[in-house]
C-alpha cells in the first residue's frame, strides 16, 4: 500500500512538471509569433508608405502574410485605443481586410489595432505644410494548447518610423 501511494505522488509531480513545461512552451511560441506578426505588419506599412489602395493593397498584403503563418488571435481594441486618448478618427480595429474606424465596441474583437499619430511642420519659409505620421500597431496573443484557450489575451505593440506624406485610405 505504501508503494502505491508513493508512486501516485511521483506520478502527480511528473504530470505537474509536464503541464508547466507545456504551458511555458505554448506561451513562448505564441509570444514569438505575435512579435513576428507585429514586425510583419510594420514592414508592410513601410513598404506601402501607409495604407494604400493599389493592387495588392496594404491590407491585402498584411492579410496574406497573416494567413501564411496561420495567425488567428483576436482581442478587443476598444480599451487600448480609448486608453491612449486618441481621437476616434485616428484608430481602427482590423480583422482580415475589413476595418472599423472609431466606432469600436466593447464586445467586438479584431486581429490587430492601428493608431495613427500625425504631425505637421509649417514654417513661414515654406508654402505648404510638411505632413508626417507614424502608426502604432497592437497585436494580440493568448495561451493556446490545442484548441483550448487558457488564460486571457495579451498584447504586443510597436511603432513605425516617421513617414512623410503617407498614403492613407483608412484614416482620412
Amino acid at each position: 500500500m505504501r508503494e502505491s501511494i508513493g508512486t501516485a505522488w511521483i506520478f502527480g509531480i511528473v504530470m505537474t512538471f509536464i503541464a508547466l513545461f507545456s504551458s511555458y512552451l505554448a506561451f513562448s511560441i505564441n509570444y514569438s509569433k505575435s512579435f513576428r506578426v507585429k514586425d510583419g505588419i510594420i514592414e508592410r506599412i513601410h513598404k506601402h508608405n501607409g495604407f494604400d489602395s493599389k493592387s495588392p493593397s496594404t491590407l491585402q498584403d498584411i492579410d496574406s502574410f497573416m494567413a501564411s503563418i496561420n495567425y488567428s488571435a483576436e482581442g478587443n481594441c476598444y480599451k487600448i485605443c480609448t486608453a491612449e486618448g486618441m481621437d476616434n478618427k485616428h484608430y481602427a480595429g482590423v480583422k482580415g481586410t475589413t476595418y472599423t474606424v472609431g466606432d469600436l465596441t466593447k464586445d467586438k474583437t479584431y486581429n490587430y489595432c492601428i493608431m495613427k499619430v500625425s504631425r505637421s511642420d509649417s514654417s513661414s519659409s515654406r508654402k505648404a505644410d510638411m505632413t508626417s505620421s507614424y502608426y502604432k500597431v497592437v497585436v494580440f496573443y493568448s495561451l493556446h494548447i490545442g484548441n483550448m484557450n487558457i488564460g486571457g489575451n495579451f498584447r504586443t505593440s510597436g511603432e513605425t518610423n516617421m513617414m512623410y506624406y503617407p498614403e492613407d485610405v483608412i484614416f482620412k
